[in-house]
């Protein structure tokens, strides 16, 4: 890679590491002018709270002033409940940081992180008021100062640092846009060419979804004039998802179907090549937004004049073109409503809608990562308690941190190990000033340029993917190993003793996570697996007061394609198609299954169209419960229903009463396409649910 590209991203983590040094450097001053007991979390908090953009800051600066608050309530609350019963105490102790890491996994962004922050604050105010509780609200107020300062001087940071940044996040938000419904555009036309990287482009497309969904909370907040482009961005995504879900059964049409004619393949190429022509005008300005509108309506009416010309027709490549470009025109409607949503947002026109891809909690995640937090404490209490340790709070106190942050991490195991590698180059880093610097002076200024410059380089690092976890815990742990005091330094033997518990305090956490309850990564996949067989069991009695729409079918499928992308890696490749595979199956014959569901409700299809896809639904839901299939609907059997709705269509003469046939029959040979392909996969999701231990 060329020293051209990396330019900006050099650029990019200096003026961050610079500036959030600065604000570090400031808190902290502020800290010893005030003579604040422990000038150190002010500059901890600058360095937590920094983000890549203004916006992710302001948000996270927020939540951290509310975790605070509720983590100050809590604190004094454990204290006025069991002043001297330490056992009580300490249950509750650990009760209330459970509590709280299990509530951070139910919730999303920093709003998570807030709950994560609660429990260790809490933690830390009740454990320093353990030895004289008539201190804790003095010690909650402290506490509360410095996180408020912290947050403080970096929100100013980057307020004063980062000029035009709502115009800056708002060009964001629209090159985001306007990439991603190329990308898309691109995906389709490959689907239409019958190229199977069509297929990995709409997959990669699908996993990122989530994370750019996640995204528009802090661009929205970035750029506080542009809230029409954020509410439409979150239609857009949802209407992306549902085009892609289209491309998939527009791929399983084709596949399926027993002929194309030579007209149907020039007509698909035709339509390949002119979504090429609007990827390339989506992705300009908003002129060439409302070009590519138009030539989308162009390519409608076109198809649609196809449908009309090859509809009444009698033929078999008549109905084989029909049972195709029914499919393309439907993914063409819902790309256009995408686009259109898009260009809304350019324009600043406010959204009806309020749709928006909703990440669903994971409960029992929560309730585990709140049972190992809770386990932790009362481990590490036991030690203080049986010790006597002088330094027992602050083993617990970080105890607390750890388990909190370990708690909202998606794969424990590898981050901490990061985490502790940074810990430790903390301590090592801390040499210098300690031993070096801080003897030979009391003057600030002094000791803030080794400081500066040790947090600098730890501020470019943050910046580095692969060096971003061991930067997190660096940044986060130096300042507390200097042990920075009004009214005096730190000596060897507490500078030792200081590092000796924040690397205790890390191993102890990592041991606990990795004993009870353990995190594998071999089990998680069994545990996403089992979650995509629940989802097509979903299914069993789709007319029988079910709420299921496809829009929230979709929606529910599109994050576990995030869940597996995060996989990639950790996982073989041969697991990861599999996986993605039997994802695009699941989602595919639920939205089908449902098709047909609602054109029958409406009486545009036959019952026995339904009929045929539920039993085809049914075998294989019998696949993944039973391993085997009670009565599977025979080969003969689907013929024979084929063949009937086919002469329904040929009786029929009118044209929408073709055009739904023709829609009905797509969806039952979709729903076979994608039963027989994935079989494999859904027998092995029945095995894993009934062999694999739970995650």
């Amino acid at each position: 890679m060329s020293w051209l590209k990396l330019q900006p991203n050099t650029l990019s983590a200096v003026l961050f590491s610079l500036r959030t040094t600065i604000a570090s450097l400031v808190a902290l001053a502020i800290a010893f002018w005030m003579e604040m007991g422990s000038p150190q979390w002010a500059a901890m908090t600058v360095w937590i709270v920094a983000q890549n953009s203004r916006g992710m800051s302001l948000s996270k600066g927020r939540w951290r002033i509310a975790g605070t608050l509720l983590g100050m309530v809590g604190g004094i609350s454990l204290i006025a409940v069991a002043p001297q019963h330490p056992w009580i105490f300490f249950v509750l102790l650990a009760g209330w940081v459970g509590w709280c890491t299990g509530m951070a996994c139910m919730l999303e962004n920093f709003r998570g992180y807030a709950m994560v922050l609660a429990g260790y604050t809490g933690a830390i105010i009740a454990v320093g008021a353990a030895e004289q509780p008539d201190q804790v609200f003095y010690i909650a107020m402290a506490r509360g100062s410095y996180i408020l300062l912290g947050v403080v001087c970096e929100m100013v940071a980057g307020m004063v640092t980062v000029p035009g940044a709502d115009r800056l996040a708002r060009a964001d938000l629209q090159k985001r846009m306007a990439t991603l419904l190329s990308e898309t555009a691109s995906a389709l036309a490959l689907v239409l060419r019958r190229d199977e990287r069509g297929v990995a482009e709409m997959t990669r497309i699908l996993g990122s979804l989530q994370g750019l969904n996640d995204q528009l909370e802090f661009i929205r907040i970035d750029s506080r004039h542009a809230g029409e482009e954020a509410d439409q961005a979150y239609v857009t995504l949802e209407r992306v998802s549902f085009v892609l879900a289209r491309g998939v059964g527009v791929r399983s049409r084709l596949a399926s179907a027993p002929h194309l004619p030579g007209r149907l393949a020039v007509g698909l190429e035709r339509v390949a090549g002119e979504l090429d022509d609007i990827a390339a005008l989506l992705r300009q300005d908003v002129a060439h937004v409302m070009d590519g509108l138009g030539q989308l309506e162009t390519m409608l009416q076109e198809n649609h004049a196809e449908l009309e010309r090859c509809l009444p027709r009698d033929d078999e490549d008549a109905l084989q073109q029909s049972i195709v470009g029914v499919g393309v025109e439907i993914m063409l409607i819902d790309f256009r409503s995408a686009v259109e949503s898009h260009y809304a947002g350019l324009r600043k026109i406010p959204g009806q809608e309020r749709h928006r891809i909703k990440r669903r909690a994971d409960g029992r995640l929560a309730a585990i990562n709140a049972i190992r937090a809770a386990v932790a404490i009362l481990i590490g209490a036991l030690v203080w308690e049986v010790t006597a340790w002088s330094y027992g709070g602050a083993y617990m106190s970080l105890l607390s941190v750890v388990c909190a942050r370990f708690a909202i991490m998606n794969n424990m195991i590898l981050v901490s190990k990061y985490f502790f590698y940074g810990a430790v180059c903390s301590v090592l880093a801390s040499i210098i000033p300690v031993f070096l610097i801080m003897p030979m002076s009391s003057e600030y200024a002094v000791f803030a340029l080794p400081f500066s410059v040790l947090m600098f380089l730890g501020g470019l690092a943050l910046r580095v993917p692969s060096l971003a976890g061991i930067a997190a815990s660096y940044v986060n742990f130096f300042p507390w190993i200097m042990g920075l005091d009004n009214q005096g330094r730190v000596d060897e033997v507490t500078w030792f003793n200081q590092s000796f518990v924040l690397l205790l305090a890390l191993l102890s956490g990592i041991q606990v996570f990795r004993t009870v309850l353990p995190f594998s990564v071999t089990q998680a996949w069994a545990q996403l697996r089992r979650q995509l067989v629940k989802e097509i069991q979903k299914l069993k009695e789709p007319l029988r007061g079910r709420a299921q729409t496809q829009r929230l079918w979709t929606n529910e499928t599109t994050l576990r394609m995030e869940q597996i992308i995060r996989f990639a890696g950790q996982i073989p490749q041969n697991e990861i198609d599999s996986m993605i595979r039997g994802t695009l199956a699941v989602m595919t014959v639920g939205r089908n299954l449902l098709t047909l569901r609602d054109l029958v409700t409406l009486g545009r299809l036959p019952p026995s169209a339904l009929k045929a896809g539920e039993h085809m639904v049914r075998d294989i839901i019998h696949l993944t419960e039973q391993g085997r299939e009670d009565n599977p609907m025979t080969s003969e059997q689907f013929l024979q229903e084929q063949t009937h709705l086919e002469m329904v269509f040929h009786g029929s003469r009118a044209f929408s009463r073709r055009r739904d046939l023709a829609a009905g029959i797509g969806c039952l040979r979709i729903i076979r396409f994608e039963y027989q392909t994935s079989r494999t996969f859904f027998l092995q999701g029945g095995k894993a649910s009934v062999l694999e231990p739970a995650a």
